[in-house]
């Protein structure tokens, strides 16, 4: 269904990790992914299937609720079912906004500026190169991907994630492309994994993972490589992930509680302290991301807490 009405670039994290329950309309065409903790149905992103179809889908699934005696809450959806969503009653708060690059613009342009071009000459230099890797991938490989992720969970506030991001699992891996940065020995720093997009063409990654001793910037080398690889397949745009707007520090309210849950967790690089600032240097557009959420704003605190617990690994 999601090869039919496709959504956005990290649908995939409905189906993968596989720790979801989903809710199929009556007339079978639309669902939702969700997880349930403390009688909260966490909801991942917006529904899928037919425009049509998403209104009688969303009335179906807070009558189910209802009679569960759950509430319930969408996390890091768009804006473009807002009408329904507001048919519904639920409240909208805005957490942040997606950094979307465009390819063209950043291969042609923003790469050239001193930040970038200083990166990529201290890199090719010492002949780091990035290198794609195809699945099915060889033993070796996994092995040696292993063993940075491995080194990479040993630092502070690292750890394996459920629910919003995926996580080193070899079947997986199997079934997705790989960039990874060596060194000019041959040595691998770094890598990180191409999810598979929903959404045409943009792409984004998802394990993002280096050895605690890697130069300073590896993370950027490997993105500035690897989207001129993506543009050189075709992709018009990459998507960084979210972050908050304006960077602003998080506020000590209720609503602001559930926005630490998400960014504490989800994002796919880096920790959302200085999450802002370390987008920002790609010139990306911002499309903003929500929260929809049933009742007053004195839930939003029990949905952080639900959207705490799926996360957290085993």
């Amino acid at each position: 269904m999601l090869d039919i009405y496709r959504g956005e670039v990290d649908d995939y994290f409905k189906i993968w990790p596989p720790d979801k329950k989903y809710f199929f309309s009556k007339d079978g065409r639309s669902f939702i992914a969700y997880g349930v903790k403390f009688k909260v149905a966490i909801c991942y992103g917006d529904p899928n299937g037919p425009e049509d179809g998403i209104g009688d889908c969303l009335k179906e699934f807070k009558n189910y609720c209802y009679s569960q005696g759950l509430k319930m809450a969408f996390i890091q959806t768009t804006d473009k079912f807002e009408t329904i969503y507001k048919k519904i009653a639920l409240h909208r708060i805005l957490i942040g906004a997606d950094a979307v690059i465009d390819l063209k613009n950043f291969v042609t342009t923003t790469v050239h500026n001193k930040y970038f071009r200083n990166i990529v000459n201290r890199f090719s230099k010492k002949e780091f190169v990035v290198l794609k890797y195809l699945p099915p991938h060889k033993e070796e490989l996994i092995k040696e991907l292993k063993k940075i992720s491995d080194n990479w969970l040993k630092l502070p506030h690292h750890k394996e994630w459920n629910f919003l991001t995926g996580r080193f699992d070899n079947d997986y891996l199997q079934q997705v492309p790989v960039f990874v940065i060596r060194d000019g020995h041959g040595k691998a720093w770094a890598f990180a994994n191409q999810l598979p997009s929903y959404k045409l063409g943009v792409s984004t990654v998802d394990l993002m993972r280096r050895f605690k001793n890697a130069p300073p910037n590896i993370t950027d080398y490997l993105f500035i490589e690897m989207m001129k690889q993506l543009k050189n397949d075709g992709y018009s745009a990459f998507n960084l992930g979210m972050s908050p707007i304006d960077g602003r520090p998080f506020a000590k309210t209720v609503a602001d509680k559930i926005l630490i849950f998400i960014y504490g967790t989800s994002n796919r690089f880096i920790g959302f302290r200085g999450l802002h600032q370390f987008k920002a240097k790609y010139k990306p557009a911002w499309d903003d991301r929500y929260v929809w959420y049933e009742g007053s704003p004195i839930y939003l605190f029990k949905y952080g807490l639900a959207i705490s617990r799926l996360i957290k690994s085993k």
